[in-house]
């Protein structure tokens, strides 16, 4: 994986399906089929989840009514397997 470089959300958390008891502000399901692009990795910020990546999404997240905590508009640390 190379940061700049666009890949594809295949599933998230490792599930292709949210939960019964997803709350709709955190359905992060509903990403799944969308591209983005890696901005960082969680060894370089010092994210305790080396396993994952700063994934900026190419469409609005909040226009999707989910929450993104980060700084950074749009993006959210995602598994490197959720990738393609």
């Amino acid at each position: 994986m190379k940061k700049g470089q666009i890949y594809k959300l295949i599933s998230f958390n490792g599930k292709t399906e949210s939960g019964r008891n997803c709350k709709p502000k955190e359905n992060y399901w509903k990403l799944i089929g969308m591209d983005g692009t890696i901005i960082n990795f969680s060894k370089e910020l010092n994210f305790g989840d080396e396993d994952r990546v700063l994934f900026k999404f190419s469409q609005d997240i909040l226009k999707q009514q989910l929450e993104c905590h980060n700084t950074i508009p749009n993006a959210l640390w995602i598994l490197k397997t959720d990738l393609k």
